[in-house]
């Protein structure tokens, strides 16, 4: 089973689950209802006509399917909505109990209230997503109701608008400014968020690379082999393999790590000092070359070791014909070739 962490950046099942504060159109809430293609008389015009109560699953199927009053509810007597979050058990699990920050795995259908269409599901691929119950952009229904849940459980979830995309509501995924989400979710697995690479530890090979020493927990030393030229290609050299899923390109990804510069072995960066963990896309050039090309393919909670040349990094030097003098509009590590100690604590 293929498994992906949740993030706005994805276009496939992750958008539905956090809140359009940051998943929007960019248009704003003013050009919500031109950008959703609801009118402000539609907008206003959708009053409570169900509970989640009346709600059911049909699992007979390779796919469920959620009914409304034992009939699907595009059968229904549409549109469904409520005015507040409503969450029904469909089955008990016996499984570890959810903590609050938990990393949750589910598989989950997603319908609009208002026309009774499924929006997304990852029962067609047989996939799960994981909700990183510590971000705070998760729709309130998932922070409020999974924590003292269990591993097992089955869930019904009736959102409404306010809870859910608001007033902008969500252009890609077809929701309208008043549109009730139905949710129907199976929680596979929680565990503790990774804060540290952990797995098994790999000694490189290749003697003439910096040598690392790392407790995950504060920055690495990183140690530049005297009298060695720097590598004219990149290196990725795997130093602790975690036991998580690969990561894939488009992927947001979760890191700790430290950079100094092969020149020198100056710092001039890490994220340790800023107290949390980086977050960012990766793969899709959101980042240096080096990151996109050496990170992914790379397993979650695993260690990485990456050297990288100029050229896949912020570029060569040059120089301004005029002045002899660096170009203002280069990046102030142009022209190093830049080391980094990545630790992989997620991966969306």
């Amino acid at each position: 089973m293929r498994t992906h962490r949740l993030r706005l950046a994805a276009l496939a099942v992750a958008p539905i689950l956090l809140l359009s504060a940051c998943s929007g159109d960019g248009e704003g809430t003013d050009n919500a209802s031109q950008s959703t293609g609801v009118d402000d008389a539609a907008a206003t015009s959708i009053a409570p006509n169900g509970s989640v109560s009346e709600l059911s699953v049909d699992d007979s199927g390779d796919t469920p399917t959620i009914l409304w009053d034992g009939e699907a509810m595009a059968d229904g007597d549409l549109p469904f909505a409520v005015t507040s979050t409503e969450t029904e058990t469909v089955k008990e699990g016996d499984g570890d109990e959810i903590a609050a920050g938990d990393e949750v795995d589910v598989r989950y259908l997603a319908v609009n209230g208002t026309t009774g269409e499924q929006i997304l599901s990852t029962f067609d691929a047989d996939e799960t997503v994981t909700l990183d119950l510590s971000n705070e952009l998760l729709f309130p229904a998932f922070l409020d109701n999974l924590p003292g849940g269990k591993v097992g459980d089955s869930l019904l979830m009736a959102i409404p608008a306010a809870d859910a995309f608001g007033e902008a509501g969500n252009q890609q995924l077809g929701v309208g400014a008043q549109d009730t989400l139905v949710f129907y979710l199976e929680v596979v697995d929680a565990h503790a968020p990774l804060t540290k690479a952990e797995g098994e530890a790999v000694t490189p090979t290749d003697k003439d690379l910096p040598k690392v020493e790392a407790d995950g927990e504060s920055a690495a030393k990183i140690t530049i082999p005297e009298g060695v030229d720097a590598p004219t290609k990149l290196v990725s050299q795997v130093l602790v393999k975690g036991e998580g899923p690969e990561v894939k390109a488009g992927q947001t990804i979760k890191v700790n790590y430290t950079g100094v510069k092969w020149s020198d072995g100056e710092g001039f960066d890490d994220s340790y000092q800023r107290g949390e963990p980086a977050e960012f896309p990766i793969g899709v050039g959101s980042v240096i070359k080096g990151w996109d090309e050496g990170l992914v393919g790379q397993t979650v909670g695993s260690r990485v070791l990456l050297v990288v040349p100029a050229e896949d990094a912020y570029g060569e030097k040059a120089e301004d014909d005029a002045s002899s003098t660096a170009s203002p509009q280069q990046h102030e590590l142009a022209g190093e070739v830049l080391v980094f100690v990545v630790d992989i604590l997620g991966a969306y």
